[in-house]
């Protein structure tokens, strides 16, 4: 039998869900978190503590305490990972949660407040660490389960927070629900059932991307690559779902990228995503590439030649040479330095100088490979070269001994 570690807060709907299984015969267990923001937590603490006492079961409890007060988003992830934290010592393999059908109301009308694409209620269970959390009391209704309690004679704690009005969901839970449940009293279950049959649409047609990716994304360990007239073939509510599925194999957020480069009109694109991740448009293929940050590329400097260094994901040679080809080594000045471009760079041309920007976008260097391409600059402070686009220009260079660069 499955080893059940049942989330209790002490209101009526986890007392009920810890009856319930008990009753059933499940093999469980409680976690409770004391949240230490209210006088009432030490009670709360020790009532479910003492309930779970009265059915002979295991307890598990943990006080949390942030100096700075917390947020709700901070409270709920130390709280789950608590739970966590508790399966993993002890050997549970399922969390139960006590929400139900009024849960699943406020939280589609917040999935429709905030314009999310995936409006389908809470899943009735989902992966949770090394297993699974799950939710029995999904389908029902809170005054389903207030009955229930005052049929068994339960006893529970009210959490005053939960009538704050601060709160987004305790808007919608006080301001919201009660007038739509006045307008249309089946309101509960009937949004129940949407989400879920929502939510088989949706496991249906992210089934179906998996496989599309599969036939039509060249999967690498850093990058995917896919052909434009592929990802166009696909409606909308499908292109967000391969976005989902390849942001998260990712871990980078890729669809506002996608559509922002499948709707310009230029044959070329570049968006940055986020620190070294980039979504290019190029010869009618997405593509996602990771490029070093430039600040990660600290500048190299170079006392004698000839040398090899590694510049990021560059291998840069710099040999000595007889010849016209390269750059003349009497109008060097030692040390030499490679790094990056900064703003107002300029190079020497045959005639005046010219911004290295204008340069790149002349030479038609991609947005995102230009903050990490290599610079060569002397002492002086004379840009010699932007490695592997361009060499400064040099009046005269006959018999000269010169500096050749190689890159790769």
């Amino acid at each position: 039998m499955k080893k059940v570690l049942v989330a209790v807060s002490g209101g009526v709907d986890s007392i009920v869900l810890l009856d319930r299984l008990v009753k059933e015969g499940w093999n469980v267990a409680v976690a409770h978190v004391h949240h230490g923001v209210r006088e009432a937590s030490d009670e709360e603490y020790m009532f479910v503590a003492h309930v779970a006492a009265t059915y002979h079961i295991p307890f598990h409890g943990t006080h949390l305490c942030f100096q700075d007060g917390g947020s709700q988003a901070r409270y709920r992830e130390a709280r789950y990972r608590f739970f966590e934290d508790v399966m993993n010592k002890y050997g549970y393999d399922t969390l139960a949660t006590a929400h139900h059908a009024d849960d699943e109301l406020e939280t589609v009308l917040i999935q429709l407040h905030r314009n999310v694409v995936e409006v389908k209620g809470i899943p009735e269970s989902r992966q949770f660490g090394n297993g699974r959390l799950i939710r029995p009391l999904l389908y029902e209704s809170k005054a389903q389960l207030i009955e229930y309690a005052r049929q068994n004679e339960l006893e529970w704690r009210e959490d005053a927070t939960n009538q704050e009005r601060t709160y987004l969901r305790n808007q919608i839970r006080y301001e919201i629900v009660p007038r739509l449940k006045q307008m249309r009293p089946s309101i509960v279950r009937e949004v129940s059932e949407a989400a879920k049959v929502a939510r088989a649409d949706w496991d249906s047609r992210y089934r179906s991307c998996e496989q599309w990716v599969e036939a039509y994304v060249e999967l690498e360990m850093k990058a995917f690559h896919v052909k434009l007239e592929n990802f166009e073939r696909l409606s909308f509510l499908e292109r967000y779902t391969v976005g989902r599925l390849l942001s998260s194999r990712y871990e980078v957020n890729v669809n506002e990228a996608v559509e922002k480069l499948l709707q310009s009109q230029k044959d070329t694109g570049t968006y940055h995503l986020t620190g070294e991740w980039f979504m290019t448009k190029q010869n009618r293929v997405l593509n996602l590439v990771q490029r070093s940050a430039p600040d990660s590329l600290h500048p190299i400097q170079i006392d004698s030649l000839p040398t090899v260094v590694e510049f990021g994901d560059r291998t840069i040679s710099l040999s000595v040479e007889e010849g016209r080809e390269g750059i003349p080594l009497h109008e060097i000045t030692y040390p030499l330095t490679i790094r990056t471009s900064a703003p107002g760079d300029r190079m020497r041309l045959a005639v005046g100088t010219k911004k290295v920007s204008r340069i790149l976008i002349d030479e038609k260097i991609e947005r995102m490979v230009r903050p990490t391409l290599p610079l060569l600059e002397d002492a002086s402070g004379r840009i010699l070269a932007i490695v592997g686009v361009r060499v400064s220009e040099f009046l005269d260079k006959s018999d000269a001994i010169c500096l050749r660069l190689m890159v790769k």
